[in-house]
């Protein structure tokens, strides 16, 4: 993961506030990324990957909050500059 990129697009994100919640969001990516054993530029780059990524993340959050999960989403916003489909609806 290119944190530095992480942490300004963050910055520039209008839906964000603050710099506590950008650092809890890199937190958590770096955290992704150790439990997946991948870089998030190599995720974030395969569709297929990405879904696999977030299954694999799935079973080891909160059913009600996904912090890990929504981490590699906004990573995906940023490079992609578009957001990734729900679970339920990705088609490979």
């Amino acid at each position: 993961m290119q944190e530095e990129f992480f942490m300004n697009s963050m910055e520039k994100d209008p839906k964000l506030s603050g710099e506590h919640g950008a650092q809890t969001r890199k937190s958590l990516a770096l955290k992704a990324e150790e439990i997946l054993g991948l870089d998030l530029e190599t995720v974030v780059a395969d569709d297929d990957l990405m879904y696999d990524s977030l299954m694999k993340l799935k079973p080891l959050e909160n059913p009600k909050k996904n912090p890990m999960q929504n981490a590699l989403r906004k990573y995906y916003y940023y490079r992609n500059g578009k957001e990734f489909p729900r679970l339920n609806n990705y088609q490979r």
